[in-house]
């Protein structure tokens, strides 16, 4: 790795934080695609020619992040042999700009490593804020429909995947707060992860929550052993649940199992290469409804780009769990909110491969940044043949 960072690299970090925080404000009426091509894809371009960076030195640091091809080419490919084959070359294209993502998120670690970490600290303290928004304008709101959560209203346009985004910060700003003793530290990370996680409770998303509360234990009780702490987080719980129960209770199972058994039906009957990955699973439920997807990742995955399709994420999984007894300070809180992810996605599904959206902030960023700091690229600075020109730029 080269030396110290220079000016480009802690602005474009800074624009990364400003790109992974700007969706916390924004209604439903905006997209992810223009914040993340103006302040994130097109300046890691830009960022590279002007340093003169090559791909190949980024993947001689971390093959891993090359690794990841086989997936996304794979995934890409399974919507040939779809009802809508030429959906192939949208994948490809998504495929390469997520690629390009995952090349700036690693070239950020490999010349920030940890200090990345404070880039992101100022994306929380903007998500908070913007957090706090939706709550204190949520009196103003009005419904659409007897089914409408906070969430529907925002960028996401989907109150499970804005539960997913904020519940990302709120995992962030909780591995920071153990990270650090001093109180106003600690302040700095809970106050806006506490507003996080009441923009998650007003999504009434039960699944989001269940999630937190496990990683919740997992980093107070296992990671940091503070075991009074985690039998209040627990005492909490049940009594925010017991306070709630009607609204928690109301829905039932959403009709999952139903969906689940309908979209086995399409695993068995196209069990090797699926459906494709751009295809609609069409999963009729509840008399009357279908279901787009599985509502749960690995299944949904099954079932559109068959066993081989799932059998390639699941080194992902296996990865990320691996390090959740052994995850280093630098490296907990990428562990915990990929965690938190898995966790989220046993109930719902983001799609893998997609144009911009938040998964690139609540799955490929933590990922490619823990694959870099596994890599060994951080711990080698003296060895490292990653150069690149213009430090001082």
């Amino acid at each position: 790795m080269a030396g110290s960072p220079g000016r480009l690299d802690e602005l474009y970090a800074a624009m990364v934080a400003l790109a992974v925080s700007l969706p916390a404000f924004l209604g439903s009426g905006y997209s992810f695609k223009p914040i993340f091509y103006g302040l994130v894809l097109l300046p890691a371009l830009g960022l590279m020619a002007v340093r003169h960076i090559k791909p190949e030195q980024i993947l001689r640091q971390c093959p891993a992040i090359a690794l990841l091809v086989i997936p996304l080419l794979y995934w890409s490919l399974t919507n040939a042999w779809s009802d809508h084959p030429e959906n192939v070359f949208a994948f490809l294209r998504r495929s390469l700009t997520l690629f390009v993502f995952l090349l700036a998120i690693a070239h950020l670690t490999l010349r920030l490593g940890p200090e990345l970490q404070r880039y992101l600290d100022v994306a929380l303290l903007l998500a908070g804020a913007g957090a706090a928004v939706h709550l204190l304008g949520l009196p103003f709101m009005e419904p659409k429909g007897p089914n409408w959560r906070l969430g529907d209203a925002t960028i996401f346009s989907r109150s499970l995947h804005a539960s997913h985004y904020f519940g990302f910060f709120v995992i962030y700003g909780l591995v920071r707060f153990y990270q650090h003793s001093a109180f106003p530290q600690r302040l700095r990370f809970i106050l806006p992860a506490c507003l996080c996680l009441g923009f998650v409770v007003f999504t009434e998303s039960r699944g989001t929550l269940i999630s937190f509360l496990l990683v919740a234990l997992l980093v107070s009780g296992v990671w940091y052993r503070r075991y009074a702490q985690s039998a209040l987080i627990v005492l909490l719980t049940a009594v925010g649940a017991y306070l709630i129960q009607e609204v928690l209770l109301e829905r039932g199972l959403s009709f999952r199992l139903e969906i689940w058994r309908g979209t086995w039906e399409i695993v068995q009957a196209n069990f090797w290469g699926g459906i494709g990955l751009g295809t609609p699973l069409g999963v009729e439920y509840g008399g009357k409804f279908v279901a787009p997807h599985a509502h749960n990742l690995l299944y949904d995955l099954q079932a559109r780009a068959g066993i081989f399709g799932l059998l390639l994420f699941l080194p992902i999984v296996a990865f990320v769990l691996s390090r959740v007894w052994r995850a280093e300070r630098d490296e907990q809180v990428y562990v915990a909110v990929l965690v938190f992810f898995l966790l989220c996605v046993m109930t719902d599904v983001h799609k893998p491969i997609n144009s911009p959206s938040s998964i690139y902030v609540i799955f490929w960023l933590p990922l490619a940044a823990l694959l870099v700091l596994r890599s060994g690229g951080i711990r080698q600075r003296a060895a490292a043949d990653y150069v690149a020109e213009g430090d001082a730029a």
